[in-house]
Parts: structure tokens; sequence; C-alpha cells
């Protein structure tokens, strides 16, 4: 389960930047030809709004990427993660999707439901096998 979670948010992170680069791609070549330092939001009693929103667009694939290597490290040493990662994850984009139907945050429920499913799986191994050793 941990392992497809990894994936499904691999290939949900490069649809997020194809998506980013797509949609945000004016306010993110001005971002660059500013030279990058202080480009996004240089005086913040004036916002540039659509540069803020590009940036931290972009930056959220990190944490997808981050995500899914955790969830690869716990597959392959046989471990669960902690249910609260997928209910965290789950709750987010429960409120994402009402707040913005029409966008990925449908995506992140189907590893955030593995995550909590793979928890529950340990979970009980646990029990039962402490269980069997009294």
């Amino acid at each position: 389960m941990l392992q497809f979670s990894g994936y499904w948010l691999l290939v949900t992170s490069f649809i997020h930047i194809i998506v980013g680069f797509w949609v945000y791609g004016e306010p993110l070549a001005e971002i660059v030809s500013d030279g990058f330092f202080n480009s996004v939001a240089p005086n913040p009693f004036a916002p540039n709004f659509a540069r803020e929103d590009a940036f931290w667009f972009m930056t959220l694939t990190a944490f997808f990427v981050i995500l899914a290597q955790l969830c690869f490290w716990a597959h392959f040493r046989k471990i669960a993660l902690p249910e609260s990662i997928g209910w965290t994850l789950l709750i987010t984009s429960i409120i994402g999707a009402i707040a913005i139907p029409i966008s990925g945050f449908w995506l992140l429920m189907v590893p955030a439901i593995l995550i909590i499913a793979a928890s529950k799986n340990v979970s009980n191994l646990d029990i039962k096998c402490q269980k069997t050793e009294l």
C-alpha cells in the first residue's frame, strides 16, 4: 500500500509541476527575469498575488515528493507511517476539495486512505503478535 502511495504521490507531483508551468507560466517567468532573489513579494504592502500563488503552488510539489519518499522508505523497511500522517493528508484534501472542487486535492485522498489503512494493518498485526507471545 505504501509503495503504491509513493508512486501515486510522485505522479501527482509531476502533474503538479506540469499544471504549474501551464497555469503560472507568466508569473514564474517574471520571477526568473527579476533575478529570483526577493522577486516573489518584494513589497509586502503591495503584494503580487499571481507571483505568490505561482511560488507556493510550485513549492508544494516538493512536499509531495518528500511524502512519496517517506512512503517508499517505510515500505522498504516494512514499517507503517504514523496514522496521523494519513489523517492529516485526508482532512487537508477534503477541506481543499470542498474549497476548490475543480482541483487536484481529490488526488491526495487515495494515498491518504492507503496510509491510514497500512497503519491499521500493522497495528492489528502487532496486537495479534503480542497476544500470541503471551
